[in-house]
């Protein structure tokens, strides 16, 4: 096998928010951001100063008054390069590392985010505003569009391979420990990461799939995973719950500690199992799409269900779909399904409400909104779930934490580590 380097300095998950002005990425002039907060409250670069709340937050994100009684985190989250890679990672590439930058970060190496975060509890609840800048609402995640040169129906790339290649959604994440990990204070989220510079097991045959992966130093240890994905949990109003575990097969390419709270088989709020492939071609297609409408980044479950969207039932050499009810859509010389900025490239996953609040996987609710200049999130979880595979939030105590945020990326992330929540 020939082994292969894709030097991960991942260190991912985390928490946020912020009211910015219009000034976005660390290619354009510092921002002058202005929070409307009282002076007396006072902010800091690494401490998030949880209070109790005079009177909760109403959770619909917006920001309330009462946000003006917490102190705001306000700092840069910095996406730094992870490493060379020997494998490619786009199946586009079909094997020829030339097209793919030597850093997986590269396209994104540099960025800075601005963001603040502030946070308060009502005794029952934690809530945090979380705002970040970013001029964009990044949805357009790996569309399927035409390739007029080879005949075939396409995804964009997951991964960027230059500035020009980003098509993936805006996402957060935040870790934090369960218990006491060893390392964590130290290292927040960088102690969970391993990269297959370290992974046995990986060859070529793996290429396309990433081979960076989270798992516990130590069987026993658990970290609590928040991950926001912004069209995945677009009706959901949460983001996945899950943990980072220790994993038997620690140090190959298989072990992924990443888990999600609750019973997965049935509650996932998305699913990018949007693929069709011709039996008779061998040519693949998106799964569904809806005909004729225009910009559009997801189809629901119930679109479905209701014959809005019109499952595919061939695909021909020439890349000419046949639908469930009969009908054709040619995309041959018709712009408008092409790479990049075709506006009826077709979606690349179903998303539903999931199961809510109620649910392990949906108990951290976010209420999110793109402001035109920044993201505005509000979150709301338990102090105490009850559930193991849970952080708990104790009044008076601190925890070490560390947050990502993910612009138009797959995996390169700003991240911001070592930071502390204290509650009060």
């Amino acid at each position: 096998m020939k082994a292969k380097k894709i030097s991960m300095v991942l260190a991912m998950v985390f928490l946020i928010s912020f009211s910015f002005t219009s000034c976005t990425h660390d290619d354009e002039p510092e921002c002058d951001a202005t929070l409307p907060i009282d002076p007396g409250v006072g902010e800091s670069s690494d401490v998030l100063l949880v209070k109790k709340f005079s009177t909760a937050p109403n959770f619909d994100g917006e920001i309330d008054d009462v946000w003006k009684e917490a102190r705001p985190l306000i700092n840069r989250a910095t996406v730094t390069g992870a490493g060379d890679r020997e494998i490619t990672l786009n199946g586009s590439s079909n094997f020829d590392t030339s097209l793919e930058p030597t850093d997986l970060m590269d396209p994104y190496t540099g960025e800075s985010y601005k963001y603040s975060l502030r946070g308060g509890h009502d005794s029952e609840f934690l809530y945090l505003l979380f705002e970040w800048e970013d001029d964009t609402d990044s949805r357009d995640r790996q569309s399927w569009y035409f390739n007029e040169g080879t005949s075939k129906w396409q995804q964009e790339n997951k991964y960027a391979n230059h500035k020009n290649d980003k098509f993936y959604e805006d996402k957060f994440g935040f870790m934090f420990p369960i218990g006491n990990p060893e390392g964590f204070a130290g290292g927040t989220c960088t102690v969970t990461c391993h990269s297959s510079l370290t992974l046995t097991g990986v060859d070529e045959d793996d290429a396309g799939n990433k081979v960076t992966r989270h798992y516990m130093k130590n069987e026993g240890e658990l970290t609590d995973f928040w991950h926001w994905k912004r069209d995945r949990h677009a009706l959901a109003e949460a983001c996945d719950d899950g943990f980072v575990q220790w994993e038997e097969d620690e140090g190959f390419a298989t072990a992924n500690g990443r888990k999600n709270d609750g019973n997965t088989d049935i509650n996932s709020p998305y699913s990018t199992s949007m693929k069709f492939t011709d039996v008779v071609t061998g040519f693949s297609s998106p799964k569904y799409v809806i005909k004729n409408r225009e910009n559009y980044y997801w189809i629901t479950q119930t679109e479905i269900d209701n014959g809005t969207a019109v499952a595919v039932t061939g695909v021909s050499a020439d890349g000419v779909l046949t639908l469930a009810d009969a009908s054709t859509i040619d995309p041959n010389g018709d712009p408008d399904y092409s790479q990049g900025f075709g506006n009826k490239r077709m979606p690349s996953i179903i998303i539903n409400p999931g199961l809510g609040e109620s649910d392990g996987r949906g108990e951290v609710q976010v209420r999110s909104q793109h402001t035109g200049s920044g993201w505005q999130l509000e979150i709301r979880r338990k102090l105490n779930t009850g559930d193991p595979m849970d952080a708990e939030f104790v009044i008076g105590q601190e925890m070490s934490f560390g947050l990502a945020i993910f612009n138009n990326a797959a995996i390169a992330h700003g991240q911001t580590n070592f930071l502390t929540m204290k509650i009060e």
